[in-house]
């Protein structure tokens, strides 16, 4: 049987979501006015040179720089580019990260597979194991692929919602590593009909405070990490990569009709605030950012601009 995952799928771009209905001014916040302001795709783009310079191929420089600068995009810095040179540049320096590590395929089983990354980088690798999965969900209606051996990996919300220009839900759990838990354990998105797109991203000191974590931390341990035979080897990080193909189980009209009633079901008003789900708020965020630029602090700004001169780049533009 030859492989599933030979088929070449284009990277997730930086897309914009569908027009939202009209909001109050204090729905989402203009992106504040005292941070500097950069075109979205030139921060991308340099970004991406900067980590072509630490031996990443450009292909996995380019998704690992979309996977990096999505917290930027979607109103959530603090695991943005504020992480490159501290997280990720420091992870290949030190080794710990290898950029042009290639994956072992160790079981093949058409729906799903096992892969052993090798220390690649998280920020492409989780990416790319989506990518296999809905080449599989394609096929089978449903792509699983387990895995393991990679650096950090950025926010795992950005990685399922590859599955999105798909058609597919996407879910991603996360487990092991040095730290125990990661940063981000659980990501899901999934079409959302006539409305933005549904684009869940957890957060383990959010998940901490609910009386059902022991539960939830389980399992994902299980599904993420013992799955993945993450158990076995100390300071890995294991991860489970989902793709669902909705019109492999019923039409795309039907589907689409009933997440449209689904989500626009949970819009409303309360208290005088609006009511949002997941992914809302986000998609807002990066058309902001498409239209006014990316607000970076001044640290980072700074950071990001010694970068490129050190690339013989010049500094990234101000968008006024």
């Amino acid at each position: 049987m030859g492989s599933l995952d030979e088929v070449p799928l284009r990277p997730r771009s930086l897309r914009q979501a569908r027009p939202a209905a009209a909001e109050t001014p204090e729905d989402t916040p203009i992106p504040e006015q005292v941070w500097q302001r950069v075109p979205a795709d030139e921060l991308v783009t340099l970004v991406s040179l900067v980590l072509m310079a630490h031996d990443f191929p450009e292909y996995r420089a380019r998704m690992a720089a979309e996977a990096l600068c999505h917290g930027d995009l979607t109103g959530s810095s603090d695991t943005g580019v504020a992480e490159l040179t501290t997280v990720h540049l420091a992870a290949v320096e030190s080794g710990y990260v290898r950029p042009r590590a290639e994956p072992l395929m160790i079981a093949d089983r058409g729906a799903a597979a096992l892969l052993d990354y090798r220390r690649a980088p998280g920020l492409w690798a989780v990416g790319d194991a989506m990518d296999r999965a809905i080449v599989r969900a394609g096929r089978f209606g449903v792509g699983l692929v387990s895995l393991r051996g990679v650096g950090p990996f950025g926010r795992v919300g950005h990685h399922a919602a590859r599955a999105l220009p798909h058609g597919m839900i996407g879910l991603v759990l996360a487990a092991g590593g040095a730290d125990e838990h990661p940063a981000h354990p659980l990501g899901m998105a999934a079409p959302a009909g006539a409305y933005p797109e549904f684009v869940l991203d957890v957060d383990i000191a959010d998940a901490a405070r609910n009386p059902a974590f022991a539960g939830f931390a389980l399992m994902v341990d299980v599904l993420a990490g013992v799955l993945s035979g993450v158990a076995d080897h100390d300071h890995d990080m294991g991860l489970l990569v989902l793709a669902i193909a909705p019109t492999t189980l019923r039409s795309a009209d039907g589907f689409y009709r009933t997440a449209s009633a689904l989500f626009g079901s949970m819009l409303g008003w309360e208290g005088g605030a609006p009511i949002r789900y997941p992914g809302w708020r986000e998609a807002q965020y990066l058309e902001q950012c498409r239209a006014l630029g990316v607000p970076l602090s001044a640290p980072v700004r700074r950071e990001l601009d010694s970068l490129a001169a050190g690339l013989g780049l010049p500094p990234l533009t101000s968008v006024e």
